[in-house]
């Protein structure tokens, strides 16, 4: 009978030893999944940060070039009609040019 209850006794440590290894285990999975989630979020925080000032930055640049162009235009009237008209005259011959020599 002694011996009997030494083997219980022993399955009973071996069986406790292993939920105690499964709780390690799992609190262990627990705390990486809490850092790893961590890591994610400040990452995709800092490439929200990354992409507003890309954003902005784009934005601004493309608000200046666009008033550069308009400052241009406004500035160099005659030149911009007179280069759109000798860019739809040189269309216009090119167009003529390859419809005569189509074969």
């Amino acid at each position: 009978m002694n011996k009997a209850n030494s083997l219980h006794k022993a399955a009973d440590d071996a069986k406790d030893n292993v939920l105690a290894a499964i709780e390690n285990a799992k609190a262990q999975a627990a705390a990486t999944a809490d850092d790893i989630g961590r890591a994610t979020r400040k990452t995709i925080h800092d490439v929200q940060g990354a992409t507003e000032e890309a954003w902005s930055d784009a934005t601004s640049r493309a608000k200046h070039l666009q008033s550069q162009v308009k400052a241009y235009f406004r500035e160099e009237r005659v030149n911009t009609i007179i280069m759109a008209i000798a860019a739809g005259f040189l269309l216009s011959a090119l167009l003529v040019y390859l419809r005569m020599h189509r074969k």
